[in-house]
């Protein structure tokens, strides 16, 4: 009852909010000199951070974990000033400061030594951010969370799309968005350009206004929005609904766009973009000149790949609702994925987790800007990667972006179709609801994360040949029920994979490790899909 007062709150706070976001502006000078000044205060903005919205604030879990080590203000701010922000983030962390994942999402408490630490989503808000509008992530283990966006933190974040735009010289060609409303992030996207007075050529949305039961709500809200940045002179069109098994819509309008303006910038996911330029190769349609900024799932080589062979360059960003952008696309990569680390929002530590039988170097983020959402102390993402330092020659790099990511992966999720399905909740499916249904045991199924020779993510629903046979259709239509059932993000990534046909059945032995173990989800690196 609390979020919905607080969702219905924010909204009809956002005209005035929206009145005041929109009058500012944002030049391209502005957004380097902003970005430099914040690359230069990084410890002091960090222990003000700390001092406003951990120390200064009673309930903050931090402020627990703080105290268990040891730590007070002055603690804090003579170790930063003695040993740098990282590395006095590293020691925080051997001392048991951080919040993993599944902590920060209020799943489980907090365990250190004797003391729990019973949490919240909402016990992470920055107390100090306002509350304009509310985006819906998470809940695929039964407890969707609001994340609540402050348009002052959309402003804060502009700076980083307009210098990779510029880096990748399209900030002032058309842009199309084929994104969702809400409860996704596409409103955000389009909210930060026209902050910087660049909005959408055109708006595709892939879902239908009234395809879940949660329509109501989220559709209601997302056109209430959108009227509102219409009546105060954003040029926005009312989304047009274009299907993901439409992709061949949008390839015709790019290369209708780009017959007459040579350039254009498509918003989407990565799995949309490689829809478009294979529909694009079909028909015989040249999009040469077409950039696509691509999120919401890894890009690897293989999906690059065909995109380029459809005539696009591929932009590759990294971020997440309730953090911002984290990477900006390198415009002089290495690697396919090359991304420049925000080191002005955020400070970056990585620390190993174990998966299995072995471990990686997940990512353990602090939040940097005053504006952000949810206050950040070594938090460990459910993101793993490759952390470099170089001196690229891009733009970015001249900024003083120099920390560079690559090859991110989740270590606990399923991502395909931009969708993100948080693993618990597949777990519950696999071992209890199929074998309840199909027969077999917990030890008989597996899903399996793939990529197809076009370079698709196709998740392979691995079933022991040992089970009796059912009809395979079935099995994958039983397990979109399933999820739809579980949370709005669960019913949204069923969707999402029935109408791509992202899963399959593959009658086989589920695939067990070497030293006898079977992993629920198994997570094979890119490429090794047929």
């Amino acid at each position: 009852m609390t979020d919905t007062w607080e969702f219905l709150k924010s909204f009809a706070q956002f005209p005035i909010a929206l009145q005041r976001f929109l009058k500012p502006g944002l030049s391209l000078a502005q957004a380097r000199d902003i970005i430099q000044r914040r690359l230069a205060s990084r410890e002091e903005r960090f222990l003000a951070m700390a001092r406003a919205t951990i120390y200064g604030h009673a309930a903050s879990p931090y402020l627990r974990l703080l105290r268990m080590a040891g730590c007070e203000y002055g603690d804090l701010r003579a170790e930063v000033s003695g040993h740098g922000l990282e590395a006095s983030l590293r020691r925080l962390r051997q001392a048991g400061v951080y919040v993993s994942f599944e902590e920060f999402k209020g799943r489980k408490p907090i365990v250190r030594g004797g003391t729990v630490i019973e949490v919240k989503p909402r016990d992470f808000d920055n107390p100090a951010a306002r509350r304009d509008f509310a985006l819906t992530t998470g809940g695929s283990t039964g407890v969707p969370s609001a994340v609540f966006q402050d348009l002052d933190h959309i402003a804060a974040g502009a700076p980083h799309q307009m210098a990779m735009l510029d880096a990748w010289g399209v900030l002032d060609p058309p842009a199309v968005h084929w994104m969702q409303t809400l409860p996704g992030g596409g409103l955000r996207f389009v909210l930060q350009r026209a902050y910087f007075d660049r909005s959408p050529e055109r708006w595709f949305s892939p879902n239908p206004w009234r395809d879940s039961k949660y329509w109501l709500k989220y559709s209601a809200a997302s056109l209430y929005m959108i009227f509102w940045m219409r009546a105060l002179g954003v040029r926005v069109n009312v989304p047009e609904v274009v299907g993901t098994d439409e992709a061949r819509v949008i390839a015709r309008y790019l290369h209708g766009l780009l017959r007459s303006r040579e350039q254009c910038l498509l918003y989407t996911s990565v799995s949309r973009g490689l829809r478009v330029c294979l529909a694009a190769v079909e028909e015989g349609l040249d999009l040469t000149g077409l950039t696509i900024r691509v999120g919401g799932e890894p890009v690897t080589d293989a999906k690059a790949a065909a995109m380029r062979r459809g005539g696009a360059r591929v932009l590759p960003a990294y971020g997440a609702i309730d953090t911002g952008s984290i990477g900006l696309g390198c415009a002089r990569p290495e690697a396919t994925d090359d991304l420049h680390f925000c080191a002005d929002a955020f400070a970056l530590i990585t620390h190993p987790h174990a998966v299995g039988e072995s471990s990686v170097p997940a990512f353990n983020l602090t939040s940097l800007l005053d504006t952000a959402s949810k206050v950040m102390l070594n938090y460990e993402s459910d993101d793993y990667g490759e952390v470099s330092e170089r001196r690229c020659g891009c733009p970015l790099g001249e900024l003083g972006f120099t920390t560079h990511l690559h090859g991110i992966r989740s270590y606990s999720k399923l991502v395909g179709e931009a969708v993100t399905l948080i693993g618990n909740d597949m777990v519950e499916i696999l071992e209890q609801h199929l074998p309840a249904r199909f027969g077999g045991g917990p030890l008989d199924y597996q899903l399996m994360e793939e990529e197809d020779t076009h370079g698709f993510t196709r998740l392979s629903l691995i079933v022991d040949p040992a089970v009796p046979a059912a009809d395979e259709a079935e099995m994958i239509a039983f397990v979109h029920q399933r999820l739809a059932r579980s949370s709005p993000m669960g019913d949204a990534a069923g969707r999402v994979w029935q109408q791509s046909g992202a899963m399959r059945v593959r009658r086989m032995k589920p695939v067990w490790t070497a030293r006898g173990k079977l992993l629920p989800l198994q997570l094979r690196p890119s490429g090794s899909g047929e």
